[in-house]
């Protein structure tokens, strides 16, 4: 799935990537592999860096890859132009989905670009079954669920970034949702 997220990105004009909560490095590398001209940043935990550093060491364009220790709740948000929540916000509530869109949305530069990648149920949230099914498990795991692409505009609609169409998917029922500040 990272190749296609580095695909469909958008990152041709990027400069730097800020992968919020992201975890191995597997997103931020493969846009790294993708883009020679990106540089990013992996911002998670201090012990999920780990995995992340080793990652870095075994990929080409791993020298372009710094590691953030932080907490997106709480810590200043990296300055990148360009920032990517990937299957970071179905883990969350609404609230907490509203803050974290809402701390990151003003770090942006003006033109800068906030990228939700994660499965997305319908707007009416009635399906795709699959997705449903997924939703439901989520209930039992943490306090999140899948949203549909409707819920995801509104939450950077909210932040004050304006909202793109869904592009082209990563995986089945699963997409991007561009907010350009």
């Amino acid at each position: 799935v990272a190749p296609a997220v580095a695909l469909h990105a958008g990152l041709e004009q990027a400069e730097v990537l800020l992968d919020v909560g992201g975890g191995t490095g597997l997103y931020a590398l493969a846009c790294l592999e993708r883009h020679p001209h990106l540089r990013a940043i992996v911002w998670d935990r201090p012990e999920v860096l780990k995995v992340a550093r080793e990652m870095a060491a075994q990929s080409p364009a791993g020298d372009r890859l710094e590691l953030r220790a932080g907490d997106m709740f709480t810590d200043p948000v990296p300055q990148a132009d360009v920032m990517l929540l990937s299957n970071i916000l179905h883990d969350w509530d609404f609230p907490e989905c509203h803050e974290l869109v809402g701390r990151l949305a003003p770090a942006l530069p003006e033109g800068g670009r906030l990228l939700i990648h994660d499965v997305f149920l319908d707007d009416d949230l009635g399906g795709p079954l699959p997705i449903a099914l997924y939703s439901a498990r989520l209930f039992t795991v943490c306090a999140g669920r899948a949203y549909s692409g409707a819920e995801y505009r509104e939450m950077l609609r909210q932040a004050g970034l304006t909202p793109g169409t869904t592009i082209a998917p990563t995986l089945a029922d699963c997409g991007i949702i561009t907010g350009t500040k």
